[in-house]
Formats: C-alpha cells, structure tokens, sequence
C-alpha cells in the first residue's frame, strides 16, 4: 500500500532522513574533493585482476546530486579519482517494409471486407501489417490468416481492433500485430457486415523491439481539482533536483475506451508547457485485452512540476484511474582494480560534467557483461567546503549593503535639493 504522506511533506521526510543518516555517518573526504557534501560507498566483490563494474544511480541521490549528475565523481580510496562511463538502456525499434502485393480487395455482404497480400515467393519473417484508409472515423475488428500456397490457412491473429477518430483529434491505430511468420500470402478480413471498407493501400512489416529500460520513481500523482469539464487531472511535485521522465503509466479499472492524453511541465507550477501527448485505450476480444497504456515522453525535461489530463470528451471518467511516473535508469561502469575500494561523490554545484575517454574504448556488449555492484547510504563530507563565490555564499549580506548605500545616496541627494532650493539659508 502506498503512503498516504502528502507528497511535499514525504519528500522532506525522505530528505531528513537521509541528512539524519549522514550525520550519524560522517565520512571526511580527501582535501582535494572538499567541495563534494555527499558520498556513497561502492560495494563490490573483490578482484584479482582489472575489470569492469557497474552501478545504478538510485532515485534518491537526485535530492543531493545536479539534475544532469554533472558532479558525479569516483574515487578510490587513496582519493584518486576514477573515469567513468554513464550509459543507459533506451532500447531500440525497427520496422523493416516487406515488397507487398494487393491480389484481392472484396466484399462479403453480411461477413467483412477481404484483403489478400503477397509477400513474394521467398517472403522474409512479418509479424505486422497496415492497412491504409480513408476512413475517418471507425472502429473496426480485423482476423488475419497466412499460407504458404492461398489454399491452406491459418489464423495467426484471431480478433484486434483499428480505429480513428479524426474528429476528436485521436488518429488512433491502424497496425494489426500478428504471430511471426515467413508465409508468402496474408488474408485479412475487416469484420463491418453492413457495406465495405475503403482499404486505400496495405503494407506488411518485420517489427523487432527491444523495450528500453525503466524504473518507477518515488512520488505520487495527485487529483487536480481545477481540470476542466470533459477532463481529469492529475499533479506531481517531483522536488528539486529531478531526473527527466521517460514515460507515464495508467492503470485504469476494468473498461473498454480510447482516451487522448496531455502532459505538461512547469518550474514554478503555475506556466505550463506542452511535453507530450498520446492515446491511451483498451479494447477486448474474447479472453485476450489488446490494450495501450503508457504515454512516452521525449526530451530531456528536468522540470518540478508536472500534470496529466485524461480527455474524456462526453464520455464518463474513467474508473480508477492511477498514473505513475517512470525514468530511465542510469548506470555508470568504472574499471575496479585490485585492492582498491571506490566512494561516489555527488552534490558539488559549482561541478561541470567530467570528460573520460572510457566511453569511446568499451562497447554496449562490455558495459552489459561489467560485473554488477551496489551502494551503501549516504554520508555526508564533514569536511565540506562550499564552493560557491564568496558574493554569491552571502548574497543577502551584499542585499544589505547595497540597500545601505542607496539610502546613503538618496539622503544626500535630498540634502542637495534642499540647498539648492530658492530661498534656502547658505551654509556656513
């Protein structure tokens, strides 16, 4: 069960307790990294001979470290510091077009429409198939077969939806997904009994994902009142610092609908700016769901505050709606020598982001294979010395100097107007 902490006061909590450990577990740091206040230990087996590690940045050290972790150091234990790569798993998509052929576009009155499409005699793998139209606002239900000779067929997609809703903006789906397969023929059959549907075109495709990497973060969505009719909203106060988003999650009680969706940022929480925007829907058929429920967001918005609002149009709000926040996780691999024990520093504002040349001499396939480690809690630098300029460490001191010297001009101003006035005694 999720606290029910409002979710200012939580962060604070977390951030105090975390300041509470720390004190509890002062550990200075060589003279050279005095201006780093935070630190964490690396926890790694040890090792008889050089070799890659890895470690991922938890949620929490955004609360101490710069949003773009530009004053992430490592160090070894005589304070030596350490190169690093930061890599992250965004995954990846490609959709490869198949030379397809319309051999047959007809109508069954009372049953469907029927496409057949030729792949060609040594058609490669498929597992997806888009279907052109001008329609422009439908929902229908789709069947695809394949065979290897247009004689023997088999179902490869029993029931999934297409839709468009040109009018409410939703341009919806249009891509069937089907069980990869290398036939040369695919029998599509759009179920609308009453007249035809317009298929303008059709393409197949060989679709491969490699899903990126996400994790949840740590802070709850709140009901926003002020939504306007037709809509639901929600809000985040994610602190400062805080990473940029990857996505937004939807768990949404048991219905079938097709809802736009807008996400915005702001830095103040009251000016708002567009960040994304995406469709969310399910649809069943039979047992199976065939359902959308994740909204990405591209970029990178290390922003504080951000909301989510549903479009519900005349529809009734969706039951049990529950967005949740995700961010790509960090990692960061180092070389761990023999003997050697290693500390992370972070939380040095004056920090700008370090340049190694490890990134360049390892490959995906090495920072994917580098021996995994972990992290002790933080600990703050007894030592610590800030790093900011001496007028920007007592700004408000210099607020009153200056506030000091222009009453000091005004009044002497005013004595001069007063002299200079006609009638006024001379001096002396």
């Amino acid at each position: 069960m999720r606290s029910t902490v409002p979710l200012r006061r939580k962060r604070w909590i977390l951030a105090g307790g975390l300041l509470s450990t720390a004190a509890l577990a002062a550990v200075p740091l060589p003279g050279a990294w005095k201006h780093w206040h935070y630190s964490r230990q690396i926890e790694l087996v040890s090792t008889s001979a050089t070799r890659l590690v890895s470690v991922t940045i938890p949620p929490d050290l955004y609360l101490h470290a710069q949003p773009g972790l530009g004053d992430i150091r490592v160090i070894d234990d005589p304070g030596t510091e350490v190169p690093y790569a930061l890599f992250v798993r965004e995954g990846s998509t490609n959709a490869v077009p198949v030379p397809t052929t319309i051999h047959e576009n007809s109508f069954a009155p009372g049953l469907y429409t029927q496409v057949v499409l030729d792949a060609g005699e040594k058609a490669p793998f498929h597992n997806r198939v888009y279907i052109e139209t001008s329609e422009t606002d439908f929902i229908e239900w789709v069947h695809v077969e394949a065979s290897d000779d247009a004689h023997v067929w088999r179902i490869v997609q029993e029931r999934a939806p297409i839709f468009r809703f040109q009018r409410e903006g939703r341009e919806g789906k249009q891509t069937v997904n089907y069980s990869e397969n290398n036939a040369r023929y695919l029998r599509i059959q759009i179920l609308r009994p009453e007249k035809q549907f317009p298929v303008n075109g059709a393409s197949i495709l060989y679709k491969t994902v490699d899903l990126p990497e996400r994790a949840p973060f740590d802070a709850k969505f709140v009901a926003d009142s002020s939504a306007p009719a037709g809509s639901a909203a929600w809000r985040i106060d994610l602190g400062a610092p805080a990473p940029s988003p990857a996505e937004i999650r939807f768990a949404v009680g048991l219905a079938e609908f097709v809802r736009n969706v807008e996400i915005s940022a702001s830095e103040n929480g009251a000016d708002w700016e567009d960040a994304a925007r995406g469709e969310i829907y399910r649809f069943h058929r039979g047992d199976a769901i065939d359902e959308q429920l994740t909204v990405p967001i591209s970029g990178d918005w290390q922003f504080r505050y951000w909301r989510v609002t549903i479009l519900n149009g005349d529809d009734a709000a969706l039951p049990v709606v529950a967005p949740a926040l995700y961010i790509t996780p960090r990692h960061i691999v180092f070389e761990q020598q023999p003997g050697r024990n290693y500390r992370l520093l972070f939380g040095q504002s004056e920090a700008k982001q370090p340049r190694y040349d490890l990134s360049r001499r390892i490959n995906s396939k090495q920072e994917e294979a580098a021996i995994v480690g972990g992290f002790g809690p933080e600990e703050i630098n007894p030592d610590y010395s800030d790093p900011r300029p001496w007028t920007e460490q007592h700004a408000v001191f210099l607020w009153v100097v200056l506030g000091v010297a222009m009453a000091a001009l005004a009044y002497s101003a005013l004595r001069s107007l007063r002299r200079s006035a006609p009638g006024s005694a001379p001096s002396g």
